[in-house]
């Protein structure tokens, strides 16, 4: 089974209850994706990822970036479904977070496409080299993957996450130095809505059902990676989602904390190089601010879920491995088809921009 990428494994991602690697998805009270249909353009789906942020501060712009390029694929549409379609789709849905006006579009727009243009490029061959060593990892049934390597994806990924973040963050940065007090308030408003929906759906909720509900999105998950799961793999999954320390609440108190952070620095921003350090810093790096409590429990549960994954490994019938390995080669091959050749890439200036106001 391939390893699991989570908040508490990949610390940026800020939960600690289970996260996805790019080969296997775990959701869990943190984490719950969705598919929602862009009503202008009924046959593309864009996803939706309930706090499927990275770090606490949860901005749309890094938001969406997170869940185009490193989750779409683990919802079972292929990424050159949806991959190509970015330049407009991440637009749509920040949308539904601040309401830009026309200069911030366009300033949107042209930084959007110069940093698809570095993704495809620089972004794409690592996660088809990373994805193909998790299948030839998985691919002997004679040796079990085992500890350490599992930890060594993770430490890519949490690499490859951090890359992005450091592309990324300074034009979060200047867009949101353009913000007005009323966006600054509409962009605030609506993440307290989301905290007040995951609240609901994910602290408020029995212990049981939580993990009920835990197992259940496992077993489908499964069913997608390895065809259907054995009456003793779906023991692993109910162990597994017993033993979890629950931190859904502590989760949303960090990522409240952070964004109080957040809002305290874009009250004061200006085009000083301080405010630009320290709201790239929070964008980046927002994990020391968890509590050590907290982090002891993320901590806890990646230990967990990597010897989850082990087990599984090791119970995989010879149909499920080879159901496995051709899903990962699937999804290696389509991030090569989706990369940019260097030649290939607009220089600057020469970008082909389509911008609707």
């Amino acid at each position: 089974m391939p390893p699991i990428w989570n908040d508490g494994m990949l610390d940026s991602w800020n939960n600690g209850q289970e996260r996805i690697t790019s080969v296997v998805r775990l959701s869990q009270e943190p984490y719950y994706f969705s598919t929602r249909w862009n009503t202008n353009v009924p046959n593309i789906p864009t996803f939706h990822c309930s706090n499927c942020e990275r770090s606490e501060l949860s901005s749309p712009m890094k938001k969406y970036f997170l869940v185009s390029f490193f989750l779409l694929i683990l919802m079972g549409c292929g990424p050159r479904l949806v991959y190509p379609h970015l330049d407009w789709l991440i637009p749509w849905y920040i949308s539904d977070y601040i309401s830009l006006d026309s200069a911030q579009k366009n300033m949107l727009q042209k930084r959007l496409l110069k940093q698809l243009d570095w993704h495809c490029r620089t972004q794409l061959p690592a996660y088809s080299d990373t994805l193909r060593g998790i299948g030839r990892d998985f691919a002997n049934p004679e040796q079990s993957i085992d500890y350490s390597k599992i930890q060594f994806y993770i430490t890519r990924l949490m690499a490859l996450w951090k890359e992005l973040m450091k592309q990324i963050g300074p034009d979060i940065t200047e867009i949101m130095l353009t913000a007005s007090d009323a966006q600054i308030d509409e962009l605030f408003d609506n993440l307290a809505k989301q905290n007040q929906k995951f609240r609901k759906e994910y602290v408020d909720l029995e212990a049981q059902k939580l993990i009920e509900n835990r197992q259940k999105r496992m077993i489908k998950n499964l069913k997608y990676w390895i065809s259907n799961p054995t009456s003793q793999q779906k023991g692993a999954v109910s162990a597994w989602s017993t033993q979890l320390v629950p931190i859904s609440e502590e989760w949303l108190l960090n990522r409240e904390m952070i964004q109080a952070e957040a809002r305290r620095l874009l009250s004061q921003r200006s085009s000083s190089s301080d405010f630009r350090a320290n709201l790239l810093e929070l964008i980046i790096n927002p994990e020391p601010r968890r509590s050590p409590a907290y982090q002891q429990k993320i901590d806890t549960n990646i230990d967990l879920t990597i010897k989850f994954i082990i087990r599984l490994d090791r119970h995989l019938t010879a149909e499920q491995r080879s159901y496995l390995i051709k899903r990962i080669a699937s999804l290696a091959a389509d991030f090569d088809k989706l990369s940019c050749d260097p030649k290939d890439v607009p220089g600057p200036g020469k970008l082909k921009l389509t911008i609707e106001n």
